[in-house]
């Protein structure tokens, strides 16, 4: 048995882990504000913005936590490679299980981008969407429905989608009962449905994931390429679920993210080393 793929050492490896989130989010020069989107306390988001932010650039990013934890004050790091770009990044937080479901999750993230919407939407020139683990999730689903953009004031929605680790075909998770609730809210469902238009892709997932499988970016990535969809997937051999989230702070992956977010997709796999 392969120690590194077990949940436990996922687990270990997490206070280094915001340890080193923590140390590169005190060296970032940066501007945070709170917006509040709803009157519950978890219903805002934080607006970060660096020197050369400016109004025509906007990427929204999704914690992770499995939809119950997690909070979007503590992953400001991974605006680094768009704040690099001019980029204003959004990072919303949201109302938590058991008390709301995956429905009113979706709910507020939809809420979110409607409050955030600039003064001037047509001065949008770049609108980008990423996040890690269950914000992962989030991120694709939102990625997939533009019309709720559209609805919430946006000229159209994003063209670039940055998908770390996440849990992208909820048919594959346990508990069935659970997940099987919620079939209109699959990534991978709605992608099977229709094309996902110019939107252009980059997945991330390390192999050894004991918290969410490889195979979900796999499936996913595999179903993007079907559709003609410009997609990569970058694989990380023997990477933990961790692993996915290292560009944050320079590590595994941070050259490959920073090339996507300025460039263009490419299509295929890729493997990069992982951190040991």
């Amino acid at each position: 048995m392969n120690y590194r793929n077990t949940l436990l050492f996922n687990t270990f490896g997490l206070p280094a882990y915001w340890s080193a989130c923590r140390s590169a989010r005190a060296e970032m020069d940066i501007t945070e504000e709170k917006v509040h989107y709803g009157k519950h306390r978890r219903q805002y988001a934080v607006v970060v913005r660096g020197a050369n932010s400016g109004p025509d650039k906007y990427a929204f990013y999704f914690h992770g936590g499995a939809w119950t934890f997690g909070r979007p004050e503590t992953f400001i790091p991974a605006a680094i490679p768009w704040l690099k770009l001019g980029f204003t990044v959004v990072l919303p937080s949201y109302r938590r299980p058991p008390r709301v479901g995956l429905d009113r999750i979706v709910a507020d993230c939809r809420a979110a981008i409607t409050q955030l919407v600039p003064a001037d939407p047509n001065e949008v020139k770049a609108l980008h969407i990423g996040g890690i683990s269950a914000g992962a999730h989030l991120a694709a689903l939102m990625a997939l429905h533009p019309e709720w953009w559209k609805q919430g004031g946006w000229q159209s929605g994003p063209e670039k989608a940055l998908l770390c680790a996440g849990p992208l075909c909820l048919s594959d998770l346990q508990p069935g009962k659970v997940f099987g609730r919620y079939p209109h809210l699959d990534p991978y469902a709605r992608l099977r449905e229709g094309s996902p238009s110019s939107l252009q892709w980059q997945l991330l997932h390390g192999t050894a994931d004991a918290t969410v499988a490889f195979q979900h970016s796999e499936k996913f990535h595999e179903q993007l390429l079907e559709k003609n969809a410009a997609a990569n997937l970058l694989c990380i051999p023997d990477g933990t679920h961790l692993d996915s989230g290292r560009w944050m702070f320079g590590g595994v992956g941070a050259e490959e993210v920073a090339q996507f977010l300025g460039g263009c997709a490419g299509a295929g796999e890729k493997k990069i080393g992982a951190r040991k």
